[in-house]
């Protein structure tokens, strides 16, 4: 059953959390508009202390409440489950890689469309060699982090109400909503990337699989950026 801080925590994910994430942004902007070389790094740093704060004081509830790590998708169950994990996740790892090689190939007005889809963030994409080093550290804690908490904890949350299917499709409209700061379009894209996360997450039993394959994005994220900027440095 639920409790005060489970309650707590969920208010953070479904209230905080886009609030804050927009107003930190747009001070990430403006910071960055002024000439702050910092701002960015600053922003990584705190983003990760932040993450692994949330999740590190869910885990330490989570044992003060007395229940156990497979409740909350921290295993890996044997059997169909674990194979299906398995693949699944090879698969989307192979659709990564397919996609990183179709891109570097990309020249021309391509290139400028895909450049233009990701102004929208551009202001908080890495730049420099420390920044894509951080970046890198944010992406692993982004994928570990956010689907204990957003997967694992929230799914087991709603799911005391509703089926856990449903359950997964709420926390991916959570997820997508507490990246409101990139717009319209990154609320859907991030919604849908966390549905495919719920989905492996309920199919599996395993929080395994979906932290892989969200640390996975964000890491090509962040290397699609240094191609993009490099490009646009070029053409410049």
């Amino acid at each position: 059953m639920s409790a005060i801080p489970d309650h707590l925590l969920v208010f953070l994910l479904l209230v905080v959390a886009p609030a804050w994430g927009a107003h930190a942004y747009r001070a990430l902007v403006r910071e960055i508009r002024e000439g702050n070389p910092a701002a960015r790094l600053r922003e990584y740093k705190s983003t990760v202390l932040l993450e692994w704060g949330l999740s590190l004081f869910l885990l330490v509830w989570w044992w003060v409440a007395g229940r156990t790590l497979v409740a909350l998708g921290l295993d890996v169950p044997p059997g169909y489950r674990t194979m299906a994990g398995l693949v699944l996740t090879a698969l989307g790892l192979a659709f990564l890689a397919r996609q990183w090689r179709a891109m570097l190939r990309l020249e021309g007005a391509r290139l400028d469309a895909l450049r233009a889809q990701a102004a929208s963030v551009s202001d908080i994409l890495p730049r420099t060699d420390l920044e894509h080093r951080w970046f890198r550290v944010l992406s692993i804690t982004a994928g570990i982090c956010e689907e204990l908490i957003f997967r694992g904890f929230l799914v087991w949350y709603l799911g005391q109400w509703m089926p856990l299917w449903l359950a997964a499709v709420v926390a991916a409209v959570a997820f997508g909503l507490a990246h409101f700061y990139q717009g319209g379009l990154g609320v859907v894209k991030t919604g849908v990337t966390g549905l495919i996360m719920g989905v492996l997450f309920v199919a599996t039993g395993s929080l395994l699989w979906p932290m892989i394959l969200h640390a996975a994005v964000d890491l090509q994220g962040g290397a699609a950026a240094k191609l993009l900027l490099v490009e646009e440095a070029r053409g410049a």
